[in-house]
């Protein structure tokens, strides 16, 4: 299953995307997904934490390996155009937010 950055334009247009810091005494995060909400904390590499989290929220039956490795890939093919377009479309859509204390 190919899944293409138009396939995730479309699910960053729905919203409910919140920029804050995430906490959590045992893991790491630079973004969460839950529920209808993304959570994406502004210090990590923004873009491939939100093409994650996308990608959780549109395709919720793909291990945490698969999600990884296909935002990881899709960063790399960005060249600095498109870079750009998502960045402008990541700060239009994003809110801030309450920070969210994980703990599972």
């Amino acid at each position: 299953m190919a899944v293409t950055l138009d396939d995730l334009y479309d699910e960053l247009g729905r919203g409910k995307v919140y920029e804050c810091s995430l906490t959590s005494e045992k893991w790491q995060l630079d973004g969460l997904q839950d529920g209808e909400n993304i959570y994406v904390d502004p210090r990590p590499a923004i873009l491939e934490t939100l093409l994650h989290e996308l990608l959780h929220r549109a395709k919720p039956r793909l291990s945490e390996r698969t999600v990884t490795n296909t935002a990881r890939a899709l960063v790399v093919r960005m060249d600095e155009r498109t870079k750009a377009l998502w960045w402008r479309a990541y700060q239009r859509t994003k809110r801030r937010g309450r920070p969210v204390h994980v703990d599972e």
